[in-house]
């Protein structure tokens, strides 16, 4: 069972959570149960409530963050460290926000069976303006989407937590080897720039070979 929360207050969370639909259907036409809680669901109360009656495996973050947390609604804090972080015990979680691996991560890392995927560091996205109402179409986005996709695409496939974030870190590179090498766009530059401080980025803390299926 897969919970994913979708936050679309913002720009950022607006892409987040439209990118998360394509994990979602991947998830369903491999039999797995998706619990969804898009814009107002993605609360606090909702998902303490989902993840304690229902127990899914594998939980998909989607929002800002920060060192200790990582946000939900309106920014509202969902999971911190040193407060709720126990809910994610047993359980693989992947949170596509900015720095919540550094100590969120750390933290849940440390209990039994259980694996935090996330960034240590800002998770840079570069949009186009002409694509905001569309973020599936926007071509500046789709590297960034895509690498962070193939961590869920792995784990959904049934490979290891750290295997995961491997395969992820070579589609990043792989990206930024196309951008670099089809011409001198600035806009391509910049894209494989931030993209490199992306993969930098994510970690995978806990269980290194947790699998979800």
């Amino acid at each position: 069972m897969m919970l994913v929360t979708r936050p679309d207050y913002d720009p950022a969370t607006r892409y987040l959570s439209a990118w998360s639909s394509i994990l979602m259907e991947e998830a369903e036409r491999r039999k797995l149960r998706v619990i969804d809680l898009p814009g107002e669901k993605a609360r606090k109360a909702d998902l303490v409530g989902r993840i304690n009656k229902l127990k899914p495996d594998l939980l998909v973050l989607n929002g800002h963050g920060s060192d200790e947390c990582i946000a939900g609604q309106d920014a509202e804090v969902l999971v911190k460290a040193k407060d709720n972080a126990v809910l994610l015990k047993g359980k693989v979680t992947y949170a596509v926000s900015c720095n919540s691996a550094a100590v969120l991560g750390e933290e849940v890392g440390t209990y039994s069976d259980t694996a935090y995927i996330g960034f240590e560091n800002e998770f840079a996205i570069i949009q186009s303006q002409d694509h905001a109402s569309r973020p599936l179409d926007d071509p500046f986005a789709k590297p960034f989407m895509e690498f962070s996709n193939q961590v869920v695409t792995g784990l959904l496939k049934g490979h290891k937590t750290a295997e995961c974030v491997s395969r992820a870190k070579e589609t990043g590179k792989a990206k930024i080897n196309a951008l670099l090498t089809s011409d001198s766009d600035p806009d391509k530059q910049a894209i494989a720039r931030y993209l490199w401080w992306d993969i930098q980025g994510l970690v995978c803390k806990g269980d290194q070979n947790k699998k979800i299926l």
